[in-house]
């Protein structure tokens, strides 16, 4: 009968009650949008970094994390047996993990070369499907292929920029105006992209450059696929090696730091001018079905490979644990912020009901009705007019996230300084039932502590004076 009575109360006054709704329901739907963008923006820094870069479970040799020494290897067909009969494992790669100094024609730079078997990498490492141009390691050629990051490809000045009348005219999709601004560097070919940049600066307006620029440079890039690389690396006797690569597929991930230092080749080319024996490795990467199976699976080999150093994700890069554990604290510092706002909204909305209602109150206290339950019934007010636009702003956040989720949220304007980080430019927000829920529960709790000082107020009326209020 208290809640019916206290609904009923609610919607005496409409329009004062819709205004605080939709307060509520906007601050909600802000606040909760915020946080999916957060853990979306940070989940997909943790699954890229998972998927690309480190896998779930790495396994070494103890001493080889100290210095990454060449000679520093293990057998992998003894961990190859354990892995085969280990459950929630969905494949795993031997790895050979050098230090070299690459030398093109044009330019040098220092990589960490990995040598890998191709079809057993693909199982485990999203760099296949990362590939712009060429391929990963197909087929079988006189020079042995090399497989470059991006941003490598271009500390190697292996890519050139060409301006002509077909690349210029295709830029018309990003902007319509761009070939006319471009058409005084018709012929012009760039090795450098910084060079390039600074004239599109000068031929661009600000605004044009400011929000296209990376993305022109992007569309007029032409790798020279076939480019000799020669790799200088130690051997395990501790000789220097120098061995020639033909670059035959460019790869981009969204970490613009680690296309700039990883590089992939063969398993037995590597091995060979390594000198280090067949079937002895560096590193096995393991996939596993989920990130939280990792971590059991990661103790379940500990305990098996007692010579060996195994490592689940989270100790491999703990910052990216505590990435994820920080955007989940900030989300929801983000709708506690939104909330304790809209709180003060909320008590000078019951406030103003029950100065209005003194007369009222009077009343039903004269015929009975206890000072406690009066306390109840406002409290039951505040928080069913709380949870009302709760619900509401729920619901309009589940439906902005669901649309989001799927369209993406393109930051491409910044795309440059974000994967500089390590970050996409496209964010897919995220958020899961415990989100939702630890989000219902706070807004209960806002209702709450919103009616406590109103309620207080009502308590404190005297019968026969209220009764004499007009």
């Amino acid at each position: 009968m208290l809640l019916s009575l206290s609904w009923r109360n609610i919607w005496r006054n409409k329009t004062r009650s819709m205004v605080v709704v939709a307060a509520i329901a906007i601050g909600l739907w802000s606040g909760v949008s915020t946080m999916a963008l957060l853990n979306g923006w940070i989940k997909g820094r943790m699954n890229d970094s998972i998927n690309n870069e480190i896998s779930h479970i790495q396994i070494h040799h103890p001493d080889f994390l100290l210095n990454e020494e060449v000679d520093k290897v293990f057998a992998a067909d003894s961990v190859q047996n354990i892995l085969d009969k280990t459950s929630n494992v969905t494949g795993y790669s031997q790895r050979i993990k050098l230090y070299a100094m690459a030398q093109s024609d044009r330019a040098s730079a220092g990589l960490l070369v990995l040598g890998v078997k191709p079809d057993d990498e693909r199982k485990i490492s999203g760099i296949p499907q990362t590939i712009i141009t060429g391929n990963f390691l197909e087929g079988n050629h006189r020079v042995p292929s090399i497989v470059i990051g991006k941003k490598a490809a271009e500390q190697l000045k292996l890519v050139n920029f060409v301006l002509n009348e077909k690349s210029i005219s295709s830029l018309a999709v990003l902007d319509e105006s761009i070939p006319k601004h471009l058409e005084p560097l018709n012929g012009k070919r760039y090795r450098n992209r910084a060079t390039l940049i600074r004239d599109l600066k000068k031929n661009l307006p600000h605004k044009t450059f400011e929000k296209w620029a990376d993305r022109i440079a992007d569309s007029l890039a032409t790798f020279r696929l076939r480019g000799p690389v020669v790799l200088t690396f130690q051997t395990t006797d501790g000789e220097l090696q120098s061995a020639m690569f033909r670059v035959r597929g460019i790869y981009k991930t969204s970490n613009t730091a680690f296309d700039s230092r990883m590089a992939f080749v063969d398993y037995n080319v590597l091995s060979g001018n390594a000198k280090i024996p067949n079937g002895y490795v560096h590193e096995i990467a393991i996939k596993c079905t989920n990130n939280e199976v990792a971590k059991s699976v990661s103790e379940e080999l500990s305990s098996t490979l007692k010579n060996l150093k195994v490592q689940n994700w989270e100790e491999i890069s703990p910052e990216i644990a505590l990435y994820a554990a920080f955007g989940d604290f900030m989300g929801l510092i983000y709708v506690v912020i939104f909330l304790f706002a809209l709180a003060f909204g909320i008590i000078n909305t019951m406030m103003m009901s029950v100065l209005e209602r003194f007369r009222e109150f009077g009343m039903l206290m004269a015929i009975g009705m206890k000072k406690l339950q009066i306390f109840k019934m406002i409290m039951a007010e505040t928080v069913l007019l709380t949870l009302t636009g709760g619900v509401v702003g729920l619901a309009l956040s589940f439906i902005f996230i669901k649309i989001l989720s799927h369209t993406g949220v393109d930051l491409s304007m910044w795309a440059e300084g974000l994967e500089a980080l390590g970050y996409a430019s496209i964010i897919y927000p995220e958020l899961t039932v415990t989100n939702y829920i630890l989000v219902t529960i706070l807004v209960i709790v806002t209702g709450i502590l919103s009616s406590i000082w109103p309620a207080r107020r009502a308590l404190k009326l005297n019968p026969m004076e209220a009764l004499r209020i007009e």
